[in-house]
């Protein structure tokens, strides 16, 4: 199969591949970002068509003699293209929220040390964040590049070619589909919530001792002292935890491919 000798049916499929990445890359973490180029994008989805293309025909992943079926009429090729973007944002929308639960945990714990008023433009997630919810994305993403997650997301996703191909016009979204997700969203709170624990607990042991003291001398102005006093011990707790902040990343971001793999089978299934 030559790539410029392509018949109808080996485009048509080309064409549907091309789908799948360029809405997965539209979406995924780090690739997909806001400050990422459009033109970016687009290069980086055909540039790895091209080269998965031809592997995925080989081993039988991907037939273009479906295509005689799907692409006998316009409605079978809006509607095969139409799962595939469904199919594509799915996947894309599970490995996105891992890292909307750190973002999460991160603007829990400025807000717990008073630094909700220090936000700023973030221009990956389009929106105000503070600023340490965006030093931990920041490390969050550069231990993600370390462990290889890239890797994991783009075996995820063409893996997925085992078990839902071009042209599967049996991709369900049914109540076990929606119960993961659920699951998935909820797993995601918890760590959020995990990740400023330590924060949380350090700093209603601060606010204690800072109500007790007001009680004991009215005379001092607590609001100032506690707002202080909150932002240095709330930095020294982060910075104390640092090392089983790395742990608890790699073991989270570690199971961005299980999730994905998941979330693959039970569209497949249509449970």
């Amino acid at each position: 199969m030559s790539l410029f000798n392509f018949n109808q049916q080996e485009l048509l499929s080309f064409f549907a591949v091309l789908v799948r990445y360029s809405v997965l890359f539209a979406i995924l973490p780090f690739v997909g970002d806001k400050s990422v180029p459009g033109q970016t994008k687009v290069l980086l989805a055909l540039v790895v068509t091209i080269a998965l293309f031809p592997a995925l025909v080989s081993s039988g992943q991907v037939k273009p003699g479906d295509a005689l079926v799907w692409g006998a009429s316009a409605s079978g090729i809006i509607s095969t293209i139409t799962l595939e973007v469904l199919f594509a944002l799915a996947l894309g929308f599970v490995a996105r929220i891992m890292f909307d639960g750190i973002l999460m945990g991160g603007n829990l714990m400025g807000s717990f040390m008073g630094f909700s008023i220090a936000s700023t433009y973030d221009s990956h997630q389009e929106s105000q964040s503070q600023v340490v919810a965006q030093v931990q994305m920041t490390l969050a993403m550069l231990i993600f590049l370390v462990l290889d997650g890239h890797h994991l997301m783009l075996r995820a996703a063409l893996d997925s070619y085992r078990v839902v191909g071009v042209g599967s016009l049996n991709i369900g979204f049914g109540p076990a589909f929606v119960d993961k997700l659920i699951q998935l969203s909820g797993s995601v709170i918890t760590f959020g919530m995990e990740l400023a624990a330590p924060i949380a607990i350090s700093l209603f042991a601060v606010n204690v001792v800072f109500g007790v003291l007001g009680k004991a001398m009215p005379q001092l102005n607590i609001l100032v002292l506690s707002f202080a006093a909150s932002g240095l011990i709330g930095l020294g707790v982060l910075f104390l935890s640092l090392p089983e902040f790395q742990g608890l990343i790699a073991n989270y971001l570690g199971q961005i491919g299980e999730w994905m793999e998941a979330v693959t089978l039970l569209m497949a299934k249509g449970t």
